[in-house]
């Protein structure tokens, strides 16, 4: 007589659970955005060095950290071994730095500054890999995807439109980074962990139209190139279910890509009266696909130094710092091979083969994530310090390892035998 009432109010107890589930999710979307996107566009650095931050960076990172923990913890976390493992090459290059300080860098003014940067750098790309832990982790990638290619595309815009100066390279927009080529690698790292997670073809396409003029404006010929390919494989893997938006599409950004080289090629070139001669190089080699132009035969020169730097110590390199602020080869495995020597090459090198080969045995799930990851590797030489690539690598590990390791609060309780009862007999 008494139970009757009870099953109307399942219903309405099941909904508030789900109620308080969406706003941990909501809290931990909102955790991983103050967190991951001013990190990640380097945001936050423009704003401590421009004097508008009311705090330390130092302070902001610690509390967004716990806050990031603490949400993760409370969204059902399971745990991606791959992931957390190819961190190993980062932690080894603070633990470097820190203990054996082989390598003293003063462009700070003291070595402590930069081990301080080092651990502070590792603590967020930790920490952005321990985001995909929790169980809506596509929502939180997809979140932070989106609002990082709009934010670093939307500081381009900003210099451009002549609202503030942040680029150190005249002729060239950089946003928030300073340097112009940063931007093209953040936003192609996002597009390819958006392309990765979303199914929804044209609401990538306005995303594309949103930022790729952006990465025009930074005249970064590695930058353009990299997000040529990852446009090419997005193609490919989109042509057959969408042919006709493929043509239509080619149809409108043809005639836009050429006026906006006009643009840029009126715009850029000149600083005053004065014509930027590099960037009128840039222009004619990206224009005309003069890949004997679009070569810098400044980064050859770099390249070739790094190379004879990691020949004089080839199994344990100069120390942290000396790849990057010494020689500066503008490529990862010869920048890492000069800080830490063959070690951390076989060990990078080794989790992105690992990684690919499992991305081809399961039908290329997570492919667009291996287009940047591999491409920019001989263009840039702060990847393995950089939270977005690590996030990308983590993304696509989440992808194609379904083993996961849950972490609970405390172990659910064993079911208990029923009692034995006596035999008939006795």
């Amino acid at each position: 007589m008494n139970a009757a009432p009870a099953a109307p109010l399942m219903p309405a107890f099941m909904k508030a659970a789900e109620k308080r589930r969406e706003r941990l999710v909501q809290l931990l979307i909102l955790a991983a955005l103050a967190l991951l996107v001013p990190t990640m566009t380097k945001y936050l650095s423009w704003a401590d060095g421009a004097g508008v931050l009311p705090f330390k960076p130092r302070d902001y990172t610690l509390l967004t950290v716990a806050g990031v923990t603490v949400m993760v913890m409370l969204n059902r976390p399971s745990i991606c071994p791959p992931a957390f493992l190819m961190l190993i090459v980062p932690l080894l290059r603070v633990l470097d730095a820190t203990f054996l300080q082989r390598f003293t860098i003063t462009a700070l003014g003291d070595h402590s500054v930069v081990v301080m940067s080092l651990i502070s750098n590792f603590l967020v790309t930790f920490t952005t890999v321990l985001c995909l832990s929790a169980e809506p982790w596509r929502r939180v990638a997809m979140w932070v995807g989106v609002c990082t290619a709009l934010l670093s595309a939307g500081g381009v815009y900003y210099e451009w439109l002549c609202f503030g100066a942040f680029t150190r390279i005249p002729g060239r927009m950089a946003g928030f980074p300073s340097d112009p080529n940063d931007p093209p690698i953040m936003i192609c790292l996002m597009l390819s962990v958006i392309f990765t997670l979303n199914t929804r073809f044209w609401w990538n396409v306005v995303l594309i139209a949103l930022v790729a003029p952006a990465i025009m404006l930074t005249l970064s010929r590695s930058g353009m190139a990299v997000f040529a390919c990852l446009m090419l494989c997005y193609i490919q893997g989109n042509l057959r279910q969408h042919f006709m938006g493929m043509l239509l599409l080619v149809a409108i950004s043809v005639p836009l890509a050429i006026g906006g080289v006009a643009i840029l090629a009126q715009s850029s070139t000149k600083v005053g009266m004065v014509t930027n001669k590099d960037t009128v190089d840039r222009l004619k080699a990206i224009y005309e696909l003069d890949f004997e132009r679009i070569k810098s035969p400044e980064r050859g020169k770099d390249l070739q130094d790094g190379w004879e730097a990691a020949g004089k110590k080839p199994l344990w390199g100069h120390g942290t710092g000396a790849g990057t602020s010494v020689w500066k080869p503008h490529n990862q495995i010869v920048a890492l091979w000069i800080d830490i020597g063959i070690p951390g090459v076989l060990l990078y090198i080794g989790g992105l083969l690992i990684l690919t080969f499992r991305c081809f045995t399961i039908g290329l799930r997570g492919g667009y994530c291996l287009v940047p990851l591999w491409l920019f590797i001989p263009c840039s030489q702060i990847l393995v310090e950089s939270p977005h690539y690590w996030f990308a690598a983590a993304v696509c590990s989440n992808l194609v390892y379904t083993g996961r390791y849950r972490l609970v609060l405390k172990a659910p309780a064993k079911p208990q035998a029923p009692p034995h009862l006596p035999l008939p007999q006795s």
